[in-house]
């Protein structure tokens, strides 16, 4: 078979399965993962449910894809984050997160507050490329680098890291499922998080609230 017959029918199946995800994808953001399924997908492409088992096996590997792809970019936006020290960067770090979860919602809620079982596989899996364990080493760099000199450590940096991501996510699903449960700004919050950790756990802010001793 000549070179070019296999080129352009790899090319039609690659074609077809990214269009397989942006179709599923366009079902997740209008309408949530309730509402994927093979034979929805099939009827947006005007295929056969067959053709969309040659590519992926249920709707939750389709899932899984697209949550690796979303992992990606929440790691990209992080990743994106500069600063001439650590506490800058945490700061950034909050403000990026909340700006992910808020410009894609569905794939957020997808990722960590869909399925249990869909989120330990999109970190788990091995197609994932340990994007998650990479994102979180952001943040335990920043960690490691805020208690640098430091004497007494409160926690250890993954700890630390994975405390600060906890409650980005805690603001993060709030906003996104009960919005009514905030007073405040979630992105302000997210600074006075990450405020809080950096003067908890940093030698120099710790100094520098130390009462000063009365000379005499």
């Amino acid at each position: 078979m000549p070179v070019s017959t296999v080129d352009r029918r790899t090319k039609r199946k690659q074609l077809l399965r990214q269009k397989i995800l942006d179709v599923s994808r366009d079902i997740l953001l209008s309408q949530g993962f309730a509402a994927l399924t093979m034979r929805r997908v099939a009827e947006a492409i005007n295929y056969a449910p067959a053709t969309i088992y040659l590519h992926f096996q249920s709707r939750e590997q389709i899932a899984e894809e697209l949550c690796f792809a979303g992992l990606e970019r929440l790691y990209e936006s992080l990743q994106a984050v500069t600063g001439k020290n650590a506490a800058t960067r945490l700061a950034g770090f909050a403000r990026a997160y909340l700006e992910y979860a808020g410009s894609d919602p569905e794939t957020y809620r997808l990722i960590f507050m869909a399925d249990p079982q869909l989120t330990k596989a999109v970190f788990t899996h091995r197609d994932s490329g340990g994007t998650g364990e990479a994102a979180l080493g952001l943040l335990v760099k920043a960690m490691e680098e805020l208690q640098v000199g430091s004497k007494k450590r409160v926690a250890k940096p993954i700890e630390l890291a994975e405390l600060f991501w906890a409650g980005l996510h805690g603001l993060a699903s709030l906003r996104l499922a009960c919005s009514q449960a905030l007073t405040g700004d979630e992105f302000r919050l997210a600074q006075v998080l990450a405020a809080a950790i950096t003067d908890k756990i940093s030698p120099e802010r710790i100094k520098e609230q130390r009462p000063q001793r009365s000379k005499g």
